[in-house]
């Protein structure tokens, strides 16, 4: 694995113009949820919430939920330490829908694009939490808030090349069935597997169709948004929604999702 190297500052503004990641170290650490944000203060703003956690690494293996609520589960994320093997994880969680007042921790508008559409959402787990390698359909920037998270990065095309790409149905990603480890030591330019792990405060810009998967060091909150030009968005919206239909038809991905218990 090649480390990422960190992106300088001052070409923040231009992030999402390049076609390859790039890290930029300490570009939110003057937000407020980065500075005030834990897990305690967090459970008190809506302690009765409903939450569905993902048992696991869904994209890897079964597709397995278990209902919470965010005050329990926040609660069982302030002890450090590795997770069991099948860690519960809030994924795609909308954050800001559950707890609007904190709206004005979160200055995402310095670091997106203007007149972009975006998709914001958190991930919030402990440590030993991952997600499988997958690629997103949009760019996407991580803006790590709280606790420590480590990416692999896989180039486009890689996956494919090595016949590793899954056929389990995700809507809105494309899935792998091997890790990146497994990936980088079955061959190939090591300039193609790279690796960063990301501090709070820390923006990682992932573009679409690179290769990516995610484990948890520590038990950490991200904050992610996917975003693109408002023609490019709505066109891919409409291609996955077309898609989901006819997922939800029975006729693409049946049993075997990432929305579908048990598959």
């Amino acid at each position: 694995m090649t480390p990422l190297a960190d992106a300088a500052l001052g070409g923040a503004g231009q992030l999402w113009r390049h076609r390859t990641p790039a890290v930029f170290r300490g570009l939110a650490a003057h937000w407020p949820a980065v500075k005030q944000w834990t897990f305690a203060g967090l459970a008190a703003l809506a302690p009765d919430r409903p939450v569905r956690l993902v048992s696991g690494d869904r994209e890897r293996g079964r597709t397995n939920f278990v209902e919470s609520t965010l005050r329990l589960y926040l609660e069982s994320l302030q002890e450090d330490g590795v997770s069991e093997s099948q860690p519960l994880y809030l994924k795609e969680f909308d954050l800001l829908d559950a707890m609007p007042r904190l709206r004005l921790d979160l200055m995402h508008s310095e670091i997106f694009p203007p007149r972009s559409i975006r998709s914001l959402q958190s991930w919030i787990g402990p440590a030993g939490a991952r997600t499988g390698l997958h690629h997103d359909y949009l760019d996407n920037l991580a803006v790590q808030l709280v606790g420590r998270k480590r990416f692999h990065l896989v180039r486009p095309g890689t996956v494919e090349r090595l016949g590793a790409v899954a056929a389990k149905y995700d809507s809105w990603a494309r899935l792998s069935r091997l890790g990146a480890l497994e990936l980088a030591s079955s061959g190939g330019p090591q300039e193609d597997f790279l690796v960063v792990d990301l501090e709070p405060g820390d923006v990682l810009y992932i573009p679409a169709r690179w290769w990516h998967e995610v484990l948890n060091l520590s038990p950490c909150i991200l904050f992610g948004g996917f975003f693109g030009p408002p023609a490019q968005v709505l066109a891919r919206w409409a291609w996955v929604r077309s898609r989901d239909l006819l997922h939800r038809a029975g006729w693409l991905g049946l049993n075997d999702c990432t929305c579908h218990p048990g598959s």
